[in-house]
């Protein structure tokens, strides 16, 4: 029976996964979160994908060099799934760069009630045994 792998709103680096996703993995090993581009329309896309919605044109990475945003939306999650229970309640978040991208992901180090509009910071952090890579938001 194939192990059973979890995935914590990030990625891991031992699956069958594309080149294209696999530069996007090495980039995040680096502490560099990549976006994707449209070569035709010029659309961008946060977290990557590798063509278009649009268009299906092929899509290029491109690092995303922001890291401050605000709390765009939010929601508090009491009741998890068995594979997130131990964190529970926990805060998924959308947080909005600048530049109008959005990114979903954990706030970690909340003390009070999130708020609309807030500060956000992107972080990064690895698994203890290296295998998987994570963002998130930081306060």
């Amino acid at each position: 029976m194939a192990e059973k792998k979890e995935l914590y709103l990030g990625y891991t680096t031992d699956k069958a996964i594309t080149p294209f996703m696999q530069s996007f993995l090495e980039h995040l090993d680096q502490g560099r979160l990549m976006k994707s581009k449209c070569g035709k329309c010029g659309k961008e896309y946060l977290p990557p994908r590798q063509h278009c919605q649009k268009d299906m044109s092929e899509c290029t990475l491109a690092e995303v060099t922001e890291r401050d945003a605000k709390l765009y939306s939010y929601v508090i999650v009491d009741f998890a799934p068995e594979s997130l229970s131990s964190r529970q309640p926990y805060v998924v978040a959308i947080g909005q760069f600048p530049s109008g991208l959005k990114l979903t992901a954990h706030i970690t180090n909340l003390m009070s009630l999130p708020e609309v509009g807030m500060k956000l910071k992107l972080g990064f952090d690895k698994s203890p045994d290296g295998k998987m890579v994570t963002y998130r938001w930081l306060v």
